[in-house]
C-alpha cells in the first residue's frame, strides 16, 4: 500500500488542479484572517476571532476537495491505472484505502497551507485579542479534523466507483454544493425556531409590518440536522461551538461510506 500511497502523491505534485487549490487557499485564509481581525474591531466576541481562521478550513473544504479529486482520481479509470494495479497483483481493499489516504494527505496539506498563509499575524492576534478557552478550541479542532476525513472518504468512495471523470467531476461538485445549501437552509431554520427573529409581512394593500416570532422548539429533525450536515458544523466550529454528538455524526459518517464504498467497490466490474 505504501508504493500506491508514494505513486498518488508523485502524480498529485504534477496535477495543475492541486496546485491551483493551493494558491486559492492564500486568499483564503488571509481573507478569513483579515475578516476576524475586523470583526473583533467591531466588537465581536474574541471566541469567535480564534474560531475563524483556525476552523475556517472547514467551510471551504468540500468544494475545493470535490475539484481536486474529482478531477485526479477521475483519471484512475480513464487511464486504465486501476486496471493496472490489479494486474501486478494489489488488491482492491489496499487500492480503495491507499486513494483514501492519499487524498487525507492532499486535505491536509491544504489544510497546512490555509494556516501558514496567516500565520505573520499571530503575533498582533495572541497580543491583543483574548486566548480562545482551551477545551473548546480542541473540541473544535478535533471536529474541523473529522469533518475532513469525512469529505474525504465520501469523494474517495465516488471517485472509486464512477468511471466516466467528467460525471465524476460533476457529481462531486454538486454535491457538495447541494450540502452546503442544504447546511444553509438547516442553519438559518434552526436559528428561527431557536432565538425567534422578526419578519416582514406585506399585505395585499402594500401595507408593510413586522412581526415578530417567539423562539419555539426545532424538532428533533431539524435538531439532528443542524448537528449532522457539514456546513453547520463548520459554521459552529468556527464559533467554537462544537459537541461531542457532533463529532460522533461525522466519525460516523466516515465509517459508513468507508465500508459501503470497499463493499461496492470489491464487487465492481472493473475492464
Amino acid at each position: 500500500m505504501g508504493n500506491l500511497i508514494r505513486a498518488h502523491m508523485a502524480r498529485l505534485w504534477k496535477t495543475p488542479i492541486f496546485w491551483l487549490a493551493l494558491l486559492v487557499m492564500v486568499p483564503y485564509g488571509l481573507g478569513i484572517c483579515n475578516s476576524a481581525i475586523g470583526d473583533y474591531q467591531s466588537g465581536a466576541r474574541p471566541a469567535d476571532c480564534w474560531g475563524q481562521p483556525l476552523f475556517g478550513f472547514g467551510l471551504l473544504a468540500g468544494i475545493i476537495l470535490a475539484a481536486v479529486f474529482g478531477l485526479f482520481f477521475g483519471a484512475e479509470y480513464a487511464d486504465g491505472t486501476i486496471r493496472n494495479k490489479l494486474t501486478a497483483g494489489h488488491g482492491r481493499a489496499s487500492i480503495y484505502l491507499a486513494a483514501l489516504l492519499s487524498a487525507l494527505l492532499a486535505a491536509f496539506v491544504l489544510y497546512g497551507v490555509y494556516m501558514l498563509v496567516w500565520v505573520p499575524r499571530l503575533p498582533w492576534m495572541g497580543k491583543n485579542i483574548p486566548a480562545p478557552p482551551k477545551m473548546p478550541a480542541i473540541l473544535c479542532l478535533t471536529g474541523t479534523v473529522l469533518l475532513t476525513v469525512r469529505y474525504c472518504s465520501l469523494c474517495t468512495m465516488l471517485s472509486m466507483l464512477i468511471t466516466r471523470r467528467a460525471v465524476l467531476a460533476v457529481v462531486l461538485i454538486l454535491l457538495m454544493v447541494l450540502l452546503f445549501t442544504a447546511s444553509l437552509q438547516a442553519q438559518d431554520a434552526y436559528e428561527s425556531a431557536d432565538m425567534g427573529g422578526m419578519e416582514l409581512m406585506i399585505d395585499e394593500n402594500g401595507g408593510q409590518q413586522f412581526v415578530f416570532h417567539e423562539a419555539r422548539d426545532p424538532g428533533k429533525l431539524l435538531m439532528f440536522l443542524y448537528d449532522f450536515l457539514p456546513g453547520c458544523q463548520a459554521y459552529r466550529f468556527m464559533e467554537l461551538e462544537a459537541t461531542p454528538k457532533m463529532l460522533a455524526y461525522s466519525a460516523a459518517a466516515t465509517a459508513l461510506t468507508t465500508a459501503l464504498g470497499l463493499i461496492l467497490f470489491k464487487k465492481k466490474d472493473i475492464r
